[in-house]
């Protein structure tokens, strides 16, 4: 209704105007009026141009006033598209964000499962050990029977004293071994009942942290590197789980640290199983082995974190002054053209150390860094010589398999031949 109105009223205004107009124009025509020293024939028609503008003023002027959606469109389209195109900045990042958290449920949601399997595993296996268990103890309680029967035949069997002395030795080396063999049952199922009780700690620690993982925080990533070390191979067994342990140990201070909680709390969990099989490896290598602790899967602030124990020969792979990846560029005439080339390049000698035996990080890729202020003098002296160079990465040090690599960049103008 307001509008049919508005509309009633314009076309009254319009109507009104260009009457008025008309017969004033008519009226200056018939007198020969003049306007600015015009004829009277202009005249009219200036009258007449002045009236269509004042209709069409008049009509904007009216909408402005009666319509908030036609002054937004006058006066502020501009303001209208820049919070337009903010809104839809904002709707992509936290589409974005919704992505993100939901792989990481799913990721979450994998791990519970494979360890709830393996803790139904785990189960299995100290039931039936506690069988087995259960029947040598019944048969060591039989030849302990067995053992009295024949000792008391033996008082009464006086004429058969050899035969009845050999059958006691043999039951006692039996009683023996299977005593031993129980011993040997009883450390397994502790140890058992020990992970056991570890995983089901852990279930309840990954349950709770699929309820939060799109607000928690993420302490270390899937893969992430947490500490590396060199292990000395080719040692006893006994020097190397010292060695080993230590390392463990320093690491699990290094994540304490990092989450600013009790240093003796143990929050870096590695399976006896890893720990021992590592072991054994490490002392049947005859050179120095890369120990490399990452973290299994994501991890929230608040749980334990799942290592594992990765082994690398460390072997030496580029000798003190070693050409590493040598190219000849264009570096352009502009800073961003020759710091262009120049990262470029440094990714090049980072394939080409990752594919001579480098370990690069898990995540990033990166065998080494290179500090500002030598990237800058680089780029500057590329910049500087302009045209085609030659950039040669040489090795400052002995770089062997753990890294980093450290190099220097020798820059070389070339001339036009």
């Amino acid at each position: 209704m307001y509008g049919l109105t508005l509309i009633a009223v314009l076309a009254v205004m319009g109507g009104v105007i260009a009457y008025i107009g008309d017969k004033l124009g008519t009226k200056i025509g018939k007198k020969k009026l003049t306007i600015f020293g015009l004829r009277p024939k202009h005249t009219s028609i200036l009258v007449t141009i002045v009236t269509g503008i004042l209709i069409a003023a008049t009509t904007l002027g009216i909408l402005a006033v009666a319509s908030r959606d036609v002054r937004t469109a006058l006066f502020g389209m501009a303001a209208l598209k820049a919070e337009l195109a903010s809104l839809s900045q904002e709707v992509a990042s936290k589409n974005l964000e919704l992505e993100t958290s939901r792989r990481e449920l799913a990721a979450k949601t994998a791990e519970y499962t494979a360890l709830s399997a393996k803790v139904k595993e785990t189960a299995s296996e100290l039931a039936l050990i506690s069988r087995e268990l259960d029947e040598v103890m019944a048969e060591r309680d039989r030849t302990a029977a067995a053992l009295s029967r024949v000792q008391a035949e033996y008082a009464q069997a006086k004429g058969d004293l050899s035969q009845a002395q050999q059958e006691i030795k043999t039951l006692q080396t039996t009683k023996q071994e299977l005593d031993k063999r129980v011993a040997e049952l009883s450390t397994a199922k502790t140890n058992l009942q020990q992970d056991v009780d570890r995983l089901n700690e852990l279930t309840a620690n990954l349950k709770k942290g699929i309820q939060y993982v799109r607000e928690g925080v993420v302490v270390f990533r899937a893969g992430e590197e947490i500490a590396t070390a060199i292990v000395k191979g080719g040692q006893s067994v006994e020097a190397t789980q010292q060695a080993l342990g230590a390392l463990v140990y320093r690491t699990n201070l290094a994540i304490t640290g990092k989450l600013g909680i009790d240093n003796s709390l143990e929050v870096l969990w590695i399976s006896r199983h890893d720990f021992d099989e590592a072991v054994s490896l490490i002392a049947a290598t005859p050179e120095d082995v890369v120990v490399r602790i990452t973290s299994v899967g994501n991890t929230i602030y608040g749980e334990p974190v799942i290592g594992r124990i990765d082994l690398y020969p460390n072997r030496l792979v580029f000798a003190k002054n070693t050409v590493v990846y040598s190219q000849v560029i264009n570096a352009g005439q502009s800073a961003e053209q020759a710091e262009e080339a120049v990262l470029l390049f440094l990714r090049r000698v980072n394939a080409e150390a990752v594919k001579q035996g480098i370990l690069p990080d898990p995540l990033q890729g990166t065998v080494g860094s290179m500090s500002g202020a030598q990237l800058f003098e680089t780029v500057n002296k590329v910049k500087r010589y302009g045209g085609k160079v030659e950039l040669t990465a040489v090795t400052k040090t002995d770089i062997y398999t753990a890294g980093p690599l450290q190099i220097e960049i020798q820059v070389l103008p070339l001339r036009p031949q």
